[in-house]
C-alpha cells in the first residue's frame, strides 16, 4: 500500500504565526489565452524555503546527504535566526482548457530550466484538454529547486482554485515534473506527499543523489538522461545510472530511466515524446477512471511490482542509441532486481522505441 505522509500540525501553526505577509497581490489574476483559460500571480517569499537553502544551513540531522529528511523543529530554530532573510518574487501560473467544467488532475511544473517551455507546449495542452487537467507552474528561487514544507504547494492551488472557481484542486492527484535541480522539486515533494502523485519526471537531474528517495518508490518515476550532458558525467555516467538501480534493487521503486543519445542539459521535442507518453500511461494506470475530486481525496491506484514490464538498462560501454530487450515482469530474463520498471506493455514499447531511435512516433 501506499505510505500516507504525515504533515507536523506544529510546523504549520509555526509558519501562519511567523510567516510575513506573502502577497504582493491579492488574488491570481485572469489572463486572456488564445487556448484555454489562465490565472497568474506573484508572491514574495522568503529564501529559507528553498531546498539549496535548507542544505546550505540546517546541519547534519536536518538534511542527510541522500534521502531527504527534514527535522522540522530544527527547520524552524534555523529560520527564526533570520529575520532579515532575503526575499524573492515567485511567479506561478495555472492554465486551464476551453470551457472544462472540472479536472481530475493538476500537472505541477517548476519552472527552473526546460518547464517553461513543458508548460506552454501545445501538445501537452492538446492532452491536459483529453484528460482534464489543470496546468500549474511556479518559478523563482524560493521554490522552483525544491521548498519545504510542502503546505506552500497546496496554499497556491487554494488560492487558484477559488479565483478560477474550481474547489477540485484541493482534492485533485498530481504530476510533477523538473528539470536539472528542479529534481529537488519533483522527487522530493513526491518522497513527502506520494499519496497525492500519481506520477513524476526528473529531466537531466543536476545531481542524481536527489533522485534517493525512498518515500517515492511506490510512485511510478521517469529519470531521463543527456548522454551529452556534463552533470551526468560526474563523476561518471555509471554512477549517475546507479542511483536509479540502487532505487530499483533496495526499494523496489517503480521506476525507470530513459537515455538520450547525442543530446546535453536540456531536453528537445523529441523527449517530449516519451514525457507525454509517460504522462498518459501513468494517468491511466493511477487515477481510477470514475475518480471525482469534487466529492474528496483521490486513493490512486497501488502498482504490484509484477503486474509491469521491464527493460534492460541502456549500456554506457556501447553508447549511442540501443535496441533493448523489454518482456513483462514474470518472462524479463535479465536482472528483474535493477531493470528499469515499465507501466505496461504499450509504454514497454513506447520506451523501447526512444531508446531505439529517439522518439516515440505514436501514441498508444
Amino acid at each position: 500500500m501506499i505510505r500516507t505522509a504525515a504533515r507536523p500540525l506544529a510546523l504549520i501553526a509555526f509558519l501562519i504565526a511567523a510567516a510575513p505577509a506573502l502577497p504582493t497581490r491579492a488574488e491570481p489574476q485572469k489572463e486572456a489565452t488564445t487556448d484555454g483559460i489562465e490565472f497568474s500571480e506573484t508572491l514574495t517569499l522568503p529564501e529559507y524555503h528553498s531546498v539549496p537553502w535548507i542544505r546550505e544551513r540546517v546541519k547534519p540531522g536536518g538534511v542527510k546527504p541522500e534521502v531527504w529528511s527534514i527535522d522540522g523543529e530544527l527547520w524552524k530554530s534555523v529560520v527564526a535566526t533570520q529575520a532579515n532573510a532575503k526575499q524573492e518574487p515567485v511567479d506561478f501560473h495555472l492554465w486551464l482548457p476551453p470551457n472544462i467544467k472540472s479536472v481530475r488532475g493538476v500537472v505541477a511544473i517548476t519552472g527552473h530550466g526546460s518547464g517553461q517551455g513543458l508548460y506552454k507546449h501545445r501538445e501537452l495542452r492538446k492532452i491536459a484538454g483529453e484528460l482534464r487537467l489543470a496546468l500549474f507552474m511556479f518559478n523563482g528561487n524560493p521554490m522552483q529547486r525544491g521548498f519545504y514544507p510542502t503546505s506552500l504547494l497546496y496554499d497556491r492551488l487554494k488560492a487558484f482554485s477559488a479565483a478560477s472557481g474550481h474547489p477540485e484542486f484541493e482534492h485533485a492527484p498530481l504530476f510533477l515534473y523538473g528539470h536539472s535541480n528542479g529534481t529537488g522539486f519533483s522527487a522530493i515533494f513526491t518522497a513527502m506527499e506520494s499519496p497525492r502523485v500519481w506520477g513524476w519526471i526528473s529531466m537531466r537531474p543536476g545531481t542524481t543523489q536527489q533522485v534517493f528517495q525512498p518515500g517515492a518508490a511506490e510512485v511510478p518515476g521517469l529519470v531521463m538522461f543527456g548522454e551529452d550532458d556534463p552533470f551526468f558525467a560526474k563523476p561518471s555516467q555509471r554512477d549517475n545510472m546507479a542511483v536509479v538501480q540502487r532505487m530499483r534493487k533496495e526499494h523496489d521503486a517503480r521506476w525507470h530511466y530513459a537515455m538520450e543519445p547525442g543530446t546535453g542539459h536540456g531536453p528537445g521535442e523529441k523527449s517530449w515524446t516519451l514525457v507525454f507518453s509517460f504522462l498518459r500511461h501513468s494517468f491511466a494506470a493511477r487515477v481510477p477512471s470514475d475518480a471525482d475530486p469534487r466529492q474528496g481525496p483521490i486513493t490512486l491506484r497501488p502498482l504490484a511490482i509484477e503486474s509491469g514490464y521491464l527493460g534492460q538498462n541502456w549500456d554506457a560501454a556501447k553508447g549511442g542509441h540501443q535496441q533493448l530487450p523489454i518482456a513483462a515482469y514474470a518472462e524479463f530474463a535479465g536482472d528483474k532486481s535493477t531493470a528499469s520498471w515499465l507501466l505496461n506493455k504499450a509504454y514497454a514499447d513506447d520506451w523501447q522505441e526512444f531508446q531505439h531511435v529517439g522518439s516515440v512516433s505514436s501514441a498508444r
